[in-house]
C-alpha cells in the first residue's frame, strides 16, 4: 500500500448496490466500522468501510443515510473472507445492527497467535502493526471524532478508508507467516470463536443484584467481628500493649503480621496465603485465613459493586472478553466474571430467570486428559478409557494399596501429584503439599512414573525442549514463547503446551456448540439463547426452560467433537447440568 486508496463514500441503498456489483467474486475483503462510542447497545454506527483490494474503491457507508444492512450480501456470505482488525468489537455493533458476519479472520489475533503471548513493541493495536509492517502513520485521534454530532468531514472518511485498506495489508503479510509457522489450524479455530465471544458479549449474562447485594452484605456486617477475632488470636504475653489494650494489628501489614505470629511461635517467611495453608490448625492462621477470605469478596465485590456492572438497558452484565492471553486462554474484565466466588451462593446470582435456565457443561479431568493424548502413554489412556476414577487408580500405585482402600487423604494426595507434575513440582514441592517425608513423596513420585513411564518422558522432553529454543507448541500448533520472568522454565515448558491446550478445546467446543445451537435456535447472531459464560473448561449457556434438554444435549455434542480433535483416541468426559441458575 504505497499511497491513500481510493474510497466510495456510499450514502445510498443504490451506491451500496452498484459496487457490490463491481467486486463480485472478491475472495476476501476488510472490514471496519466507526462508531459514537464502544457500547453497542447504547452507541451507534456512524460508518462501514470494506476494502476489497486490487484496483477496487474502498466502500464508506454512511450509517446516519443508508442502512447497513445492504450490506449483507457480502458480510453474510461465507465464500468471501472478512478479514478485522480487534473484530469482536465491530462485530457486535454490526450484530446489534441486525446484520450477520460470517467467515472472519482478524489481524490483532493472528499477531497475538505470532508472537506466541509475547509482548513486542509493535504491540497488537492498528497503528502499531501498520508503522511496523507497512511503514505507514495512522493518525487515530481521528477517531475520537465521531461522538460529535453533524455530517462525516472528510478526514473522517479517508480516515476511515486507511483503516480498512491497512487492515487487508496487514493480513496477507500475516497469513504467509501464519503458513510459515505451522499456525494456520489454530489461526482458524481463534477466527471461528471471534463471532462466538462477540454474540456472547452483545447477549450478556442475567443477574440477580438483590440476591448478590442480600449475600454480600452479609459477609460486610460479618467483617468487624472477624477482624476481632484475629486480633483476639494474635494476642500473647508479650504482645505490645497501649493505654487501650493489647497494641492493634494491621492485618493489611505483612511485617506486623509476621511479627505478631513469631510471637505466637510461627516463624514464618512471608503471609502468603499457600503458605498460611499449611498451618491453617493453629486458631490465629484459621482466624486469618476466613477474614481474608471475607475481606477480599467484600473488597471485590462489595459496595455498590452490583449496581454499577449492569447495563441500564438490557438489566444484564456485558463483561469484557478478551479471546487471547497467556497460554491462550480466554480472560475477562469489568466485570471479571471468571473470578466470581465458586460458592453456589454467589453464582446462583448469575443465569436464568423465571422461564429460563442455565446449561453448564464442563469437561472433567481436562488437562489430565490432554496430558494422555500428547504423551502417548497407553496405562493414563486405559484408565480413563475404562472409566476409572484417576486419582484413585495414581492414590493406589503411589501407596500400595488396593483401589478400594485407598483413603480420602489418599487420593487427595494423588491428585495434588497429578496435577502438580504438569506445573514442574517435585519431591520436596509434594512433601511440603501432603505433609509426607521427603523419602515417602520420592518413593510415590517413582512409583507414578514406572506406572506412567510416556509421562515422564514427555515432561523430560518437554522441559529440554523449552530450554533449547524458548518455546513450546500445543498439539494444533499453538505457539507459546516462555518467558523466564513469568515462572520457571520447568513450569512453563510443562505447562504452556496443556493448558494452550485446553484453551484450544475450549474454544473449538464454543465454536462447535454455537454451530449446534444456530441450526436449532436460529443463526442471529444477537438472538437471546446461547452462551453467557466461558470459565476456563465451561462452558455456560441460557436457554427457555422447554428447550432446556435439547440444548443440553446440544452442548455435550459439541464438546465431545471438540476434545476429539484434541484427544484423539482418549475418551473425553462432558458433565451436563440443567440448573436454574449458574451456581
Amino acid at each position: 500500500m504505497s499511497q491513500s486508496p481510493s474510497y466510495l463514500h456510499a450514502t445510498t441503498a443504490d451506491d451500496v448496490g452498484r459496487w457490490l456489483g463491481t467486486v463480485a467474486g472478491t475472495p476476501m475483503v476488510a472490514v471496519d466500522t466507526e462508531t459514537t462510542g464502544w457500547d453497542p447497545w447504547s452507541d451507534r454506527l456512524r460508518l462501514v468501510q470494506v476494502a476489497p483490494g486490487g484496483d477496487h474503491p474502498i466502500l464508506v457507508l454512511d450509517a446516519d443515510h443508508v442502512s447497513p444492512v445492504a450490506l449483507m450480501p457480502v458480510l453474510d456470505d461465507p465464500s468471501v473472507l472478512k478479514v478485522f482488525h480487534h473484530g469482536a468489537f465491530d462485530v457486535r455493533f454490526l450484530a446489534a445492527a441486525g446484520i450477520a458476519v460470517r467467515r472472519v479472520a482478524d489481524t490483532m489475533l493472528a499477531q497475538q497467535l505470532l508472537d506466541g503471548g509475547e509482548k513486542t513493541a509493535a504491540g497488537v493495536g492498528l497503528a502499531g502493526l501498520a508503522s511496523y509492517r507497512l511503514g505507514i502513520t495512522l493518525d487515530k485521534a481521528v477517531r475520537e471524532t465521531f461522538a460529535a454530532e453533524g455530517p462525516i468531514t472528510a478526514d473522517q472518511l479517508r480516515y476511515a478508508a486507511d483503516d480498512a485498506a491497512v487492515t487487508l495489508s496487514i493480513f496477507e503479510q500475516q497469513w504467509r507467516e501464519l503458513v510459515g509457522h505451522g499456525l494456520t489450524r489454530v489461526a482458524q479455530l481463534e477466527f471461528a470463536a471471534l463471532p462466538v465471544m462477540a454474540s456472547m458479549q452483545l447477549r450478556g449474562v442475567g443477574f440477580d443484584r438483590r440476591q448478590w447485594a442480600e449475600q454480600v452484605g452479609a459477609l460486610e456486617a460479618e467483617l468487624p467481628a472477624l477482624e476481632a477475632t484475629v486480633q483476639a488470636a494474635l494476642v500473647t504475653d508479650v504482645t505490645p500493649q497501649t493505654l487501650f489494650g493489647p497494641e492493634h494489628v494491621n492485618l493489611e501489614s505483612p511485617e506486623q503480621l509476621l511479627e505478631a505470629l513469631a510471637r505466637l511461635g510461627l516463624d514464618l517467611p512471608s503471609t502468603r496465603e499457600a503458605l498460611l495453608r499449611d498451618h491453617a490448625d493453629h486458631p490465629a492462621v484459621a482466624a486469618l485465613l476466613r477474614y481474608r477470605q471475607v475481606a477480599k469478596i467484600t473488597s471485590n465485590w462489595g459496595g455498590d459493586w452490583a449496581e454499577r456492572v449492569v447495563h441500564p438497558r438490557t438489566q444484564r452484565v456485558h463483561a469484557d472478553w478478551r479471546q487471547i492471553v497467556g497460554t491462550g486462554r480466554i480472560a475477562c474484565s469489568d466485570p471479571n466474571l471468571t473470578q466470581v466466588p465458586k460458592e453456589a451462593r454467589y453464582r446462583s446470582c448469575f443465569g436464568g430467570d423465571g422461564d429460563r435456565v442455565v446449561v453448564v457443561a464442563d469437561y472433567s479431568q481436562q488437562e489430565l486428559r490432554i496430558l494422555a493424548a500428547v504423551s502417548g502413554d497407553s496405562a493414563l489412556a486405559d484408565v480413563f478409557r475404562r472409566g476409572g476414577d484417576l486419582h484413585r487408580t495414581t492414590a493406589a500405585m503411589a501407596f500400595g494399596v488396593v483401589e478400594d482402600e485407598v483413603t480420602s487423604d489418599q487420593r487427595a494426595a494423588a491428585k495434588a501429584l497429578n496435577f502438580g507434575l504438569m506445573y514442574g513440582m517435585g519431591a520436596a514441592g509434594f512433601a511440603r503439599s501432603t505433609g509426607m517425608s521427603l523419602s515417602a513423596a520420592q518413593d510415590a513420585m517413582e512409583a507414578y512414573f514406572a506406572t506412567f513411564p510416556k509421562v515422564a518422558a514427555w515432561l523430560a522432553e518437554a522441559e529440554a525442549a523449552g530450554r533449547r529454543s524458548g518455546r513450546v507448541r500445543t498439539p494444533l500448533g499453538r505457539l507459546r514463547t516462555l518467558d523466564p520472568s513469568g515462572g520457571s522454565i520447568v513450569t512453563l515448558s510443562r505447562n504452556a503446551p496443556i493448558q494452550g491446550a485446553g484453551a484450544d478445546m475450549t474454544k473449538l467446543a464454543m465454536a462447535e456448540v454455537e454451530q449446534r445451537f444456530a441450526k436449532s435456535f436460529g443463526d442471529d447472531p444477537s438472538r437471546r439463547d446461547g452462551l453467557v459464560l466461558v470459565v476456563h473448561d465451561e462452558l455456560v449457556a441460557e436457554v427457555p426452560v422447554a428447550a432446556a434438554e435439547e440444548a443440553a444435549g446440544l452442548v455435550r455434542d459439541g464438546m465431545t467433537a471438540a476434545a476429539g480433535e484434541i484427544l484423539r483416541d482418549v475418551p473425553s468426559a462432558v458433565d451436563v447440568r440443567v440448573q436454574p441458575r449458574w451456581g
